[in-house]
């Protein structure tokens, strides 16, 4: 039925806002919300004249307990701290008390009840009219309030965010009638109860809110301060373990880079198992989703364990909630130890937890969408637990055996763990969060460190840091007072490979190189990129000079063997020099200014080689720097000139070839040898133009013998390793050969056999177009370089020219002597014609004669002449 509502009168209506004003003021006095429930339940048992009142809160596992109370003159026994449990109030009445706002009025004696409803309960909007029932009592609920001593009962629903948050009941030892007004104001008042509920949520929300604030400030203080970066995460866990109220936890982060070992950092109890983290099921674990729901305000991700004294390994799991907490965090993972009974994976762990404490495990993966850099573990140990009851609980059906006694019983729990709840989670999450951008942070600023001193191709330190370890080793040798070493290193043509292959095979090689040097050298020794091709080598606490040229001479021996690239041989040599402290200097400026000049006297013996730093090569060094200057303006000077050396036809003893040789007529030192500038010109690319000075030069001078009448002979022109490779040769020839009107077939081009190594395709392309020109072509030097025979027949040759270094002790040396004739045999063999170099002696051109070898040159028939000088040594023949 329906009951309308009637006028209130003045009196009524000044004494429910006196009441009111009495409840608001007290609310506004006091923020906490025990205070005020406590003065709400005086107030409210005042107004309503009967023997009790209490605030009876539901707890997430909907039991309840009584967390405030009035009682007048003790005519009721207080029930103040007992809990009851869920059963005590069917899920009906609970819908009903959150869907309709439904209020119950019980007269025991009468066994009736009046069931008003504020709210509809298909809708839940607020009613216009009250909507009142009558019914009868159930009787085990009547029971239920005569075995607690009471006659009339008034229950009013106190709701928070749309949840049953607990009930405000009035209990009277005698009959009671509750007018119309008394519910109203009492409604009013239970309202008031309401606000201040959340209220005081929200004011514990805002303190929880800045301690954890607070906590993240002093955690993100800690990451950032000026200390050890060891010593700051060994802080910063403890500080998140003791914040977040555990008993121990764990900071694994993983390792940066290969070659760097993961860091772990524990406090606290522990798992009792040894390298936990390379255990697969402690991955599993951590890696898995939560499998336990946390509830809005806690609720313990472990399940009750009732009997007292409880162990691991008597432990019954509870049954886990399978549906992922909607308000949990997704990088949150929750687990108690039942996990390790319920899912297979994890059974390998239960030993590790056995013997220890712990019942709850908080892992927080430190980590941004697909990145994960580590994990922050928390344990919380086991809590023990007691509650008073009203009542002995009983399994038996609450409707069936009402509770024969309120008296109050302890109920102890242990093996649980401290329930988490949401305010901590999300605690662990921005601790996490922090933890991952600090150490991002730091790996960050160490990469930026790290590029900064090191070489970011072959990751060896570079210069800078060169610069910072050469000082300190000279501070510890001159304490020591040991012997430092200071080793330049520079590979020989490697610009040749770099410009003919590109950079990709150059960076290639220098990596190879790297990995090839370590090896070298000893755990305290120092090895950084220079720049470029060049290496600088640190020998700390060396004993004599013999520990010193053992370690170059392995170096040399290691970069003998060939490098591959593309399929391709590639073989590269290194100068280098030594300079040692004190002897060679006591500062850094000085000791690599000194190795350096060793490096580059090291190249001007034949390369491939190691000097120790002597005070003439200061003189040598600046004399050099002299005559680069010079070689520089030397081409447009005009102070080159040619030589011509004569090559005879061994059967017939016609001339039958000259080689172009060049020669540099310096303004004040006189005639420079070739071998004194043209590595120089090698180095600094001067030989490009000089190159093509000189077969200019020679194609005109053999244009000209041509034109006075003598026989028409062959212009060999020596081609050197960086022309060969340029895009222009080619074309460069075409056009001197129209220049000078020479015809190609009396133009041959010689190649060493390294520079024919270099890039086997382009040099088998290049020496094919030569002879589709015309031209013959060489090969300089052979026997001398790495080229093998299944190169050598691929080859588009027209002749061979055996080194004179085969050729010095013929025909005494029985192996240089079988060396040649096979060369001769060989040539022979693949249709080519065998010149043999450094001929000085009658019985050298013999015994050439005797092997059939078919051209010879050398200090025997002629030296090096002028232009002047080969046409007379011409005609004369």
């Amino acid at each position: 039925m329906k009951r309308k509502q009637g006028k209130t009168s003045p009196k009524i209506v000044s004494d429910r806002e006196s009441l009111l004003n009495r409840i608001t003021n007290r609310i506004r006095q006091s923020l906490e919300l025990q205070e005020i429930l406590s003065t709400a339940v005086v107030e409210i048992r005042s107004f309503l004249q009967v023997d009790r009142v209490k605030i009876y809160r539901f707890a997430p596992d909907e039991s309840g307990e009584v967390i405030a109370e009035a009682i007048h003159r003790h005519r009721l026994p207080s029930l103040l701290g007992l809990h009851f449990p869920a059963s005590d109030i069917p899920s009906q009445a609970r819908d009903l008390f959150i869907q309709a706002r439904q209020r119950v009025i019980v007269n025991v004696n009468t066994k009736r009840k009046t069931l008003s409803q504020l709210d509809c309960a298909e809708t839940g909007e607020c009613l216009a009219t009250e909507d009142i029932r009558y019914a009868e009592v159930d009787p085990c609920h009547a029971d239920y309030l005569t075995t607690m001593g009471v006659s009339a009962s008034l229950a009013f629903p106190i709701l928070h965010k749309k949840n049953l948050w607990g009930l405000l009941v009035a209990h009277h030892s005698q009959p009671h009638q509750f007018s119309e007004r008394d519910l109203q104001i009492a409604q009013l008042l239970v309202d008031q109860v309401s606000i201040a509920i959340a209220q005081s949520n929200l004011l514990t929300h805002a303190r929880q809110q800045a301690h954890h604030e607070a906590i993240v400030n002093q955690i993100s203080s800690l990451l950032h301060a000026p200390r050890n970066v060891a010593e700051i995460r060994q802080t910063v866990l403890e500080a998140t373990v003791q914040a977040l109220a555990g008993s121990g936890g764990r900071l694994c982060l993983f390792a940066a880079s290969p070659d760097e070992p993961a860091q772990l950092y524990t406090y606290g109890q522990q798992p009792d198992l040894p390298n936990l983290e390379e255990n697969a099921s402690w991955q599993m674990l951590l890696r898995s989703q939560p499998t336990l729901e946390v509830a809005d305000h806690a609720q313990s991700i472990q399940g009750s364990v009732w009997q007292s004294n409880s162990k691991l390994s008597e432990m019954k799991p509870p049954p886990l909630v399978h549906k992922p907490p909607t308000s949990t965090p997704d990088v949150l993972h929750l687990h108690s130890i039942a996990d390790l009974y319920q899912v297979p994976e994890l059974q390998p762990l239960q030993p590790a937890f056995q013997a220890t404490p712990i019942r709850s495990i908080l892992s927080v993966p430190l980590q941004y969408r697909q990145q994960t850099i580590g994990s922050l573990v928390i344990f919380r140990n086991e809590i023990e637990t007691e509650r008073l009851w009203a009542g002995e609980v009983h399994k038996d059906d609450r409707n069936l055996r009402p509770r024969a006694s309120f008296a109050a019983w302890r109920e102890i729990k242990q093996g649980q763990a401290q329930p988490w709840d949401l305010e901590e989670i999300k605690l662990a999450q921005a601790i996490g969060i922090h933890l991952y951008m600090a150490v991002m942070q730091r790996r960050v600023e160490d990469t930026i460190r790290h590029q900064a001193s090191h070489d970011q191709l072959t990751g060896l330190p570079n210069r800078l840091l060169l610069d910072e370890q050469l000082s300190l080793s000279l501070v510890s040798a001159q304490q020591q007072r040991e012997i430092l070493a200071v080793v330049f290193l520079d590979l020989d043509r490697f610009k040749t490979i770099n410009d003919t292959l590109g950079h990709a095979a150059g960076d290639h090689l220098l990596c190879c190189t790297t990995e090839r040097l370590k090896p070298c050298l000893q755990e305290s020794d120092f090895i950084a990129r220079w720049g470029g091709d060049e290496f600088t080598l640190l020998l700390p606490q060396v004993k004599s000079a013999e520990d010193v040229i053992s370690v170059a001479q392995k170096i040399l021996e290691t970069l003998s063997a060939p490098f591959y690239f593309g399929g391709q041989e590639l073989y590269i040599t290194a100068s280098l020099g030594i300079a040692l402290a004190p002897y060679d200097g006591e500062d850094a400026e000085t000791l690599l200014k000194n190795a350096d000049t060793a490096m580059y006297a090291a190249k001007q013996q034949g390369k491939n080689n190691f000097q120790f730093y002597t005070p003439v090569m200061s003189v040598w060094g600046a004399e050099q720097l002299a005559l680069e200057t010079d070689l520089r303006r030397a081409l447009e000077r005009e102070e080159f000139l040619l030589h011509y050396q004569p090559q005879i036809d061994l059967e017939t003893g016609e001339i039958v070839g000259m080689e172009a040789l060049i020669r540099w007529q310096h303004p004040t030192q006189g005639l420079i040898a070739p071998n004194q500038f043209i590595p120089m010109a090698e180095e600094t690319g001067l030989i490009c133009p000089i190159g093509e000075w000189v077969l200019r030069q020679a194609c005109m001078q053999n244009r000209l013998w041509q034109e006075a009448g003598l026989p028409p002979l062959k212009m060999a022109v020596n081609i050197s390793a960086r022309q060969f490779q340029q895009k222009t040769l080619l074309p460069c020839i075409d056009q001197v050969l129209k220049e000078t009107g020479l015809n190609p077939k009396f133009l041959e081009i010689e190649i060493t056999e390294s520079v024919a190594m270099w890039d086997l395709e382009l040099t088998i392309s290049i020496l094919k177009q030569l002879q589709t020109m015309g031209i013959h072509t060489s090969m300089d030097d052979f026997g001398t370089g790495h080229s093998s025979l299944n190169y050598l027949k691929r080859f588009p040759l027209n002749s061979l020219k055996v080194d004179g270094s085969f050729i010095r002790d013929l025909p005494n040396s029985r192996r240089d002597a079988a060396i040649v004739q096979a060369i001769v045999t060989l040539a022979h063999g693949l249709g080519l014609r065998v010149i043999a170099e450094g001929v000085e002696k009658s019985e050298q051109m013999q015994f050439l004669q005797t092997i059939d070898c078919d051209v010879m040159q050398g200090y025997f028939l002629s030296k090096p002449l002028t232009a002047e000088a080969a046409t007379q040594f011409c005609w004369k023949i």
